[in-house]
């Protein structure tokens, strides 16, 4: 499938995990080790009650069809810190793409010609408005679970969550502090009207417009689900920060 992401790679963060439901406790200030805990499994050892939480959240259909089933915690991490990257690689993502294929129109319009070095003219299209619609069942699950919900998991697996997310090289790094970072970004996405135009100079799509292409692989698959569907995703993300 070809989607419009040219694309490099993650970069670091640093600390121990701050939620900040309770007014009372400084955003900065790590949460007491005194709160409530439950056993929790090896992190090794964590995909089968990850799963089951996610079906009772989601229904076990939807965890099927949606959720890779092998190291999921550790599958979530490397997905949010590389949402704030130029790309993320298919082998850490946790969820499963869409069944149908990212669609685009030739630009039959374009305001100017394109050329690469070698002075060929670069093919032009504009993003189909059918396409969004692809990402409609995932939006769809996201707003059938109540943010607190969605926190509750996130709280009470968290050591499982840092300890991934130092696995993967920062040994001193905060994941919570990268959770809030990534949301941030994507509540910070541009908004952008139809039609939203693109290069294809190779392989993969790029946006026309250097600022977009230049946004983070998280921002941009913000644009790709169209401007209704962002501005539903950036509603809950606005309820989820809020507890963070």
């Amino acid at each position: 499938e070809s989607e419009p992401e040219p694309e490099p790679e993650p970069a670091p963060i640093s600390g121990a995990p701050q939620f900040t439901e309770d007014p009372s406790i400084d955003p900065g200030t790590p949460i007491s080790a005194e709160m409530d805990e439950m056993p929790l499994p090896m992190l090794a050892d964590s995909d089968s009650v990850v799963l089951e939480n996610l079906e009772q959240l989601l229904g076990e259909p939807a965890v099927m069809r949606y959720v890779v089933s092998d190291n999921v915690i550790s599958r979530i991490v490397a997905t949010v810190d590389t949402l704030g990257s130029r790309k993320i690689p298919g082998v850490v993502q946790v969820v499963n793409g869409p069944e149908t294929p990212f669609l685009a129109s030739p630009n039959t319009v374009p305001d100017r010609i394109i050329r690469n070095e070698e002075g060929d003219v670069i093919p032009q299209f504009i993003i189909d408005p059918a396409t969004y619609e692809r990402y409609t069942p995932y939006i769809e699950l996201l707003e059938a679970v109540d943010a607190a919900e969605w926190v509750s998991i996130y709280r009470d697996y968290y050591p499982l969550f840092l300890e991934a997310y130092r696995q993967m090289g920062y040994a001193q790094g905060n994941f919570n502090d990268r959770m809030i970072a990534i949301v941030d970004e994507l509540l910070a996405t541009p908004s952008v009207s139809d039609p939203v135009e693109l290069l294809k100079p190779e392989a993969y799509f790029l946006f026309t417009d250097p600022d977009l292409e230049a946004l983070t692989a998280g921002q941009k698959i913000m644009l790709r689900m169209g401007s209704q569907n962002a501005m539903r995703v950036k509603e809950k993300l606005r309820e989820i920060r809020a507890q963070l």
